[in-house]
């Protein structure tokens, strides 16, 4: 399954004829079907291998095609009921065997051990049978899973598709659910009613849109000014700590010099009602704090 998630099914892929196992007769050198050599242990396949080969299997059945072409799965394709299994009548082996000591055959005459051979070859054939009826068991329960979590992929998908849908700007008229003449008076009138809400939610769209460009030509006014009211603040501060240096030779107190500048308030836009298609984020908060030394 992680090999068909990272590598999707091609067109190639879901062609029935891509994976057929080997006819009777030899091929002809022509021929564009793949050919699968029924010598090889299926498995010492690769992964993608595998995928393939299932995925070509299910392209070819009525009933799972959907699930590896390009269509979308829809209400009618249900997906598959587990298969539930239980164990098959076959003859258990005699679990009997186990039980004799190892003394007890060493005791046997030969004819004894030819009967206990043969006994032990009946047990091996039933537990063989027994494996191999698990094996089928389980085997078909992995294929049911595989094709059901392949099922809930297609349905994935198509959510998906569904809920990035755009939204389209055709307007269903409420005529409850009858038919109406094109020309009748009640159908001219709710296709104007129709019109004019389309219009005003354009207009207001536009207001909208020319209010946000004001926000955001006085955000940058607003910052223009913060940026020189920063940059006067330190050149006075340069000024203030030169004359500080020159007083301070000169042979004044420190607690004679003059005070630090201090820095404007940031500038603020006035506050205006946000709407809810409104992109910008709020105001930048004001910087009160003055700079220190």
């Amino acid at each position: 399954m992680a090999a068909f998630h990272h590598h999707p099914p091609t067109a190639f892929d879901v062609d029935a004829d891509t994976h057929t196992a080997a006819a009777g007769s030899a091929t002809t050198p022509t021929s564009l079907r793949r050919v699968r050599d029924p010598n090889i242990d299926p498995q010492l396949y690769t992964p993608s291998k595998r995928m393939r080969m299932m995925t070509s299997a299910l392209a070819s059945t009525s009933s799972g095609s959907f699930l590896v072409g390009p269509a979308q799965v829809t209400s009618v394709s249900r997906i598959p009921a587990p298969v539930l299994e239980g164990p098959p009548s076959l003859a258990p082996p005699n679990w009997d065997h186990l039980a004799v000591p190892d003394d007890a055959v060493e005791g046997l005459t030969w004819k004894e051990l030819i009967e206990y051979a043969k006994g032990m070859k009946n047990d091996l054939r039933n537990s063989q049978q027994q494996i191999r009826a698990r094996d089928g068991i389980i085997e078909s329960a992995h294929a049911t899973i595989v094709v059901q979590n392949l099922h809930v992929e297609k349905q994935s998908q198509a959510l998906h598709a569904k809920e990035t849908k755009k939204k389209t700007k055709r307007e269903k008229l409420p005529m409850a659910g009858r038919g109406h003449h094109l020309t009748a008076q009640e159908f001219i009138d709710a296709a104007e009613r129709a019109e004019r809400q389309r219009e005003e939610e354009e207009a207001a769209k536009a207001k909208r849109a020319g209010e946000r460009e004001v926000a955001k030509e006085a955000k940058e006014k607003l910052q223009k000014e913060w940026e020189k009211i920063k940059e006067d603040h330190e050149k006075a501060v340069d000024a203030w700590k030169e004359e500080c240096d020159q007083l301070l030779a000169d042979g004044v107190l420190k607690r004679n010099l003059p005070k630090k500048p201090a820095r404007a308030r940031k500038p603020t836009a006035p506050k205006r009602p946000t709407t809810q298609d409104d992109s910008d984020g709020s105001d930048d908060e004001n910087d009160d704090e003055n700079a220190d030394d």
